[in-house]
């Protein structure tokens, strides 16, 4: 068996504004930077505690028979199987891997999908990212493990993924940029895909056609993106993120400006209408798990319960569930950011 109940952690958490730095940006940086602290912090310490978070289980990470340890980037659920996307580190060259396990399996089913170049030899696209499925396939982010480093776009057909046989992908296109998570609207088939600290996003057609791609304002309404430096700001650095529907659920770390050392930093966004000007934004703060962020890596969505998988995979493994709803109800609503943020 490898699900099992455990008492959750109640944990105090210091959600009061720490505002004092503001004082020391110019006068419409403080209006700015302000508005987005006060939208993304919460407006009563409950919202972001007492959830109901079941650990489950998983089987320990064999590769060829034999124990490994992996980064883990994505997860996804799919007919009761959990794959997951992860960059195994214990070898040189490191690789890009795709795993599958059964919710009540034993061991996982391994592919490695690091890409080949013309002469069969492994690139450096070694880092897979957080993927998401439209319903019959996979798509899944490789990139080079650098900022503003190569990816590809890469879609696997999971009919097609039948253990120890090696997977190739259907289909797949280029980005000049890092990207570390995808998201896969199957109804109007779009990719959302998320470069590293989500200072930018992009969004292609099914068929890898750049659509538009949000950055600056656009993010920074929409509380995306940690930006450094002199002109930087505050956001959520998108982890794994998931199109259900017409709502987006973005998850990850928040940092920059505002970010409160020593407290929890992991953070859910969900939204309407994501790309367009009256989009709709709820935000809640995560409690952290035996000191673990929960949302510090791979997040999925199936059955109305959220799935974090927050550590690296190798001998002992878990991941956390959270009833969707109880989320929902502890999250806040906040009207469209987008005037606000001007």
């Amino acid at each position: 068996m490898y699900e099992a109940e455990w008492p959750t952690r109640k944990q105090r958490i210091d959600t009061r504004p720490r505002l004092h730095y503001l004082f020391f940006l110019p006068h419409r940086r403080r209006l700015a930077v302000a508005v987005c602290v006060s939208l993304l912090l919460p407006l009563h310490p409950s919202s972001a505690r007492d959830l109901r978070v079941t650990p489950i289980g998983l089987p320990p990470l064999r590769v060829n028979g034999q124990p490994a340890r992996a980064h883990t980037q994505g997860l996804e659920l799919v007919a009761g199987k959990y794959y997951v996307t992860a960059r195994r580190d214990d070898v040189r060259p490191k690789r890009a891997l795709l795993l599958r396990a059964d919710a009540r399996g034993t061991n996982w089913d391994v592919w490695d999908i690091t890409p080949t170049d013309a002469r069969g030899e492994l690139t450096t696209f070694d880092h897979p990212g957080g993927m998401q499925s439209d319903g019959n396939r996979l798509w899944i982010p490789l990139a080079e493990s650098k900022r503003k480093g190569r990816s590809l776009i890469r879609v696997f057909r999971m009919a097609d993924m039948v253990a120890g046989r090696p997977l190739k992908a259907e289909f797949e296109f280029p980005v000049n940029d890092h990207i570390g998570a995808v998201a896969v609207s199957a109804g109007r088939k779009l990719v959302f895909g998320a470069n590293w600290d989500t200072e930018q996003v992009y969004v292609w057609d099914f068929d890898g056609r750049l659509q538009r791609t949000l950055e600056g304002p656009e993010l920074e309404s929409r509380g995306l993106g940690v930006v450094s430096g002199a002109n930087g700001r505050a956001g959520l650095a998108v982890q794994d993120w998931k199109m259900i529907g017409d709502r987006l659920f973005a998850s990850g770390l928040f940092g920059g400006i505002g970010a409160v050392p020593g407290s929890p930093q992991s953070q859910l966004n969900t939204y309407s209408r994501f790309p367009e000007p009256g989009f709709q934004q709820k935000s809640i703060w995560l409690p952290k798990q035996d000191g673990t962020e929960l949302a510090q890596e791979a997040m999925a969505i199936s059955n109305g319960r959220l799935y974090f998988l927050p550590d690296d995979l190798g001998a002992s493994n878990r991941i956390f569930r959270v009833p969707l709803s109880d989320m929902m109800k502890r999250s806040l609503p906040q009207k469209s950011l987008t005037s606000q943020a001007r």
